[in-house]
């Protein structure tokens, strides 16, 4: 998907029927897991220093923020930047939108963050690597790397593109090109050149019988997990 597919978005971020309803379907459970795994590992997002990587229009950043955790969002899309901060503001909630790469902050915010979330950005970037490593970069020692992303199999091309874009129409098609994917073995080994140990991955499985998302042992197409970082 194009920076300018992003733009051309602006009026869907928050309308639950719209092009980006597989999204909608999915935020609860991603909430709901990454919020878990910050209260068993790190106490709770009371007072933590969030970076929301990909905000887009800020789903996941104003459920972060409704948490009290103080939460940096960054996009590249100015206009769904412009529609997070709206959106924030109607809802009095106080986050840092910035229209930025995570190589444009990381010398703003060395090691400032307890966590990072990366959730459905991974199969965006052409350079993950790269991008893996300025994330670390901005990762307290001890920080959480939350992730969920989408698998390179066969059956994640039938089902994320085949199927949610063009049958289903659960995001707009074009949104993924299945080279952009990542094996788990492949985040795995990422992660770990840049001091991030991922401590645990689940799959993400989809039901159009019961209506969404669940949290499964299937990492076949979607999966979702944490790391930490271990070295500085």
């Amino acid at each position: 998907m194009t920076d300018r597919t992003f733009d051309e978005l602006k009026e869907e971020w928050w309308n639950p029927a719209g092009r980006l309803r597989g999204l909608h379907m999915f935020n609860p459970v991603r909430v709901e897991y990454f919020t878990a795994v910050v209260e068993k590992v790190g106490g709770g997002l009371d007072g933590k220093r969030v970076l929301d990587v990909g905000c887009g229009g800020g789903l996941l950043s104003e459920e972060f923020a409704r948490r009290d955790a103080l939460v940096t969002g960054t996009d590249l899309s100015s206009a769904a930047i412009e529609v997070a901060r709206e959106h924030a503001a109607r809802e009095a909630l106080n986050i840092d939108y910035r229209v930025a790469t995570v190589a444009d902050l990381k010398d703003e915010f060395p090691e400032a963050f307890d966590c990072i979330v990366c959730s459905e950005v991974l199969e965006h970037i052409e350079k993950p690597e790269e991008f893996l490593k300025d994330c670390s970069a901005m990762l307290k020692k001890g920080g959480l790397f939350l992730f969920s992303t989408i698998n390179r199999t066969p059956k994640a091309f039938v089902l994320a593109i085949v199927v949610a874009e063009g049958v289903l129409g659960l995001i707009p098609r074009g949104a993924h090109r299945y080279r952009d994917f990542l094996r788990p073995s492949e985040l795995w080994q990422m992660l770990k050149g840049c001091g991030i140990e991922i401590e645990e991955l689940k799959g993400v499985s989809f039901s159009l019988l019961k209506g969404g998302f669940t949290i499964s042992s299937d990492s076949s197409v979607n999966y979702i997990g944490y790391g930490v970082k271990h070295q500085v």
